[in-house]
């Protein structure tokens, strides 16, 4: 088995610079599917004790976003990705209309919270450095590459109301229903 990776046959190793670069590529793209106004770095020191409290980080990270989307509106909009490495976690941010003050109250709990803004452009290389942090993380279970290590909660797609069709300047009215 080859040590190298090439098109024709992927480690997918979580340490392979080539296979992460890839992985990077395809979350960020997710992302971006999302429609990201506001994108910060996140990291979370002393975030856990060990590697076997990844699930309840990953609970109570979606709870605290749970909670915050069925009390306020503006958390809908907020998306987080990020993966646990060593004791700290690190990830992406979608913030929305929170500030960061917001964010840093909901999650203090879990660590000393850091957020820094990034651009859309810097995207796939954050992913790509947070990304990395799992390498040095002995893997759970021993099952699945990045997933085990992994938290994503996505902003909740909201549907417009679709405008009434205007053909050759004249509105087009609905028909009337007759009982």
């Amino acid at each position: 088995m080859p040590n190298s990776c090439c098109s024709a046959h992927r480690c997918e190793k979580v340490s392979c610079p080539g296979c992460a670069w890839r992985y990077a590529l395809h979350v960020s793209r997710r992302i971006l599917a999302c429609e990201p106004q506001r994108l910060h770095a996140l990291s979370v020191e002393r975030a856990l004790a060990g590697p076997h409290e990844i699930d309840r980080l990953r609970r109570s990270a979606h709870n605290a976003v749970a909670y915050q989307r069925r009390r306020y509106r503006g958390w809908r909009s907020v998306g987080v990705w990020g993966w646990y490495g060593d004791a700290d976690f690190h990830g992406i941010v979608e913030l929305g209309s929170i500030s960061t003050a917001e964010f840093v109250h909901t999650f203090r709990r879990r660590g000393e919270v850091r957020l820094r803004p990034i651009e859309i452009e810097n995207l796939r290389t954050e992913v790509y450095t947070a990304a990395l942090s799992v390498s040095a993380t002995p893997a759970v279970g021993g099952k699945g590459r990045y997933q085990p290590l992994k938290v994503a909660i996505e902003p909740v797609a909201t549907t417009r109301k679709r405008p009434v069709p205007v053909i050759d300047d004249v509105m087009v009215e609905a028909m009337p229903v007759l009982v």
